[in-house]
């Protein structure tokens, strides 16, 4: 009897141990290399979705190299000097003291006509403005030529005429005013010089009885100048043509 129960007791411990190890029903176990061999290979093959972003920390990270980068570069363009640059810049050229300077004898045009009393010369007008740039060139360069200023000083009474003065101004027994207009003004003699057109800067010439022969508008360089004061200087525009003329004086020059 005592041996009939030992054997049952054990019968039913064998039992017990085989349903602990034993998978439930519809559950297949996968073998262990072939489970390692799946994840490995799910590790191989998976590749980031396009416009996935580094994290918040690479991406600090990456922009502190790069400021860090940027840094460094800036400072180096800072301290680098150019080969090319000079330690001390060269002096500027000196003219030659022997070329005696020549300069163009300015009056105001009340002056002008009080010289033309007893010595009769054309007048030439340089009609300008203060905010012309165009007129400041011209002076800088066509009227501190040595030819332009003697030609001006020996044959005519050379003439500045502020476009905008307000002073009033007695020309042929006729009295002009400045005139408001907007944010400026203009004075009537130099409209009526210009035949009313306004353009900056303009040169104008009147014979020895104070008359317009013409007004020449726009910048004019030296040579150009030159010619212009010859060929009414000489009488020649009531003779000439302007392009025969140019073209005669331009070849005597050469």
């Amino acid at each position: 009897m005592r041996k009939i129960i030992i054997l049952c007791l054990l019968a039913s411990l064998a039992h017990i141990l085989v349903a602990q190890t034993t998978p439930r029903s519809g559950a297949k176990a996968l073998p262990a290399t072939q489970s390692k061999t799946t994840l490995t290979k799910s590790r191989t093959t998976f590749t980031p979705k396009a416009g996935l972003q580094p994290s918040s920390a690479a991406r600090s990270g990456a922009e502190a190299n790069a400021t860090e980068s940027r840094n460094t570069t800036n400072t180096a363009r800072q301290t680098t000097t150019p080969k090319t640059v000079p330690a001390k810049m060269p002096d500027a050229p000196k003219l030659d003291e022997k070329e005696p300077l020549v300069e163009v004898e300015w009056l105001t045009l009340e002056e002008a006509m009080e010289k033309s009393k007893t010595d009769k010369r054309k007048i030439f007008i340089d009609v300008f403005t203060d905010w012309c740039g165009w007129c400041k060139r011209m002076d800088q360069s066509t009227f501190v030529d040595p030819s332009v200023a003697q030609y001006l000083n020996e044959n005519y009474y050379a003439v500045k005429l502020n476009a905008e003065q307000q002073e009033d101004i007695i020309f042929n027994n006729k009295t002009y005013h400045f005139k408001k207009n907007g944010a400026r003004g203009y004075h009537e003699l130099a409209a009526e010089l210009l035949n009313n057109r306004l353009s900056f800067p303009t040169v104008v010439f009147l014979d020895e009885s104070m008359k317009v022969i013409q007004p020449i508008p726009g910048y004019l360089e030296a040579p150009k100048l030159e010619t212009i004061l010859n060929y009414f200087g000489t009488d020649s525009h009531k003779t000439t043509p302007w392009e025969t003329y140019e073209r005669k004086f331009s070849n005597s020059q050469d």
